[in-house]
């Protein structure tokens, strides 16, 4: 399943979006539309603030994402979409949403949406450790 997923996403940067791993689809899939603070990202993505600056660079450069002051307090910095990585987030949607259809055809229509609960339910799970 992981394998599958991540193949779709090598393709997808393959055809359309030269660059991007799996690493920065995640990170663009974490951004609401109102831009998210970097110290929440580093929360959010599990990574230091050191890999979070090192991800985010090839996004800010491609123009998928703007890193600018928080208007709500100019000392911290917020991470925005740009039109570009909307681009990406919506692509990525619709290839994922097709992954799922193949998954539904497959098990189920069913099944496979009791499966997508669970999966979503253990996502949001706070870790063992």
């Amino acid at each position: 399943m992981l394998l599958q997923l991540r193949g779709e996403l090598h393709g997808l940067s393959a055809e359309r979006f030269p660059g991007l791993r799996a690493r920065h689809y995640r990170l663009l899939s974490f951004l609401p539309p109102e831009g998210e603070r970097v110290s929440r990202l580093v929360v959010r993505s599990g990574l230091t603030k050191q890999a979070l600056a090192q991800a985010l660079d090839p996004l800010e450069a491609g123009g998928y994402v703007e890193v600018v002051p928080d208007p709500a307090d100019r000392r911290a910095r917020l991470v925005r979409l740009t039109d570009g990585g909307r681009e990406v987030v919506g692509a990525m949607s619709a290839r994922l949403a097709e992954v799922e259809a193949g998954w539904a055809g497959a098990v189920g229509p069913e099944r496979w949406a009791t499966a997508r609960a669970v999966l979503a339910q253990v996502a949001v799970l706070p870790s063992s450790s």
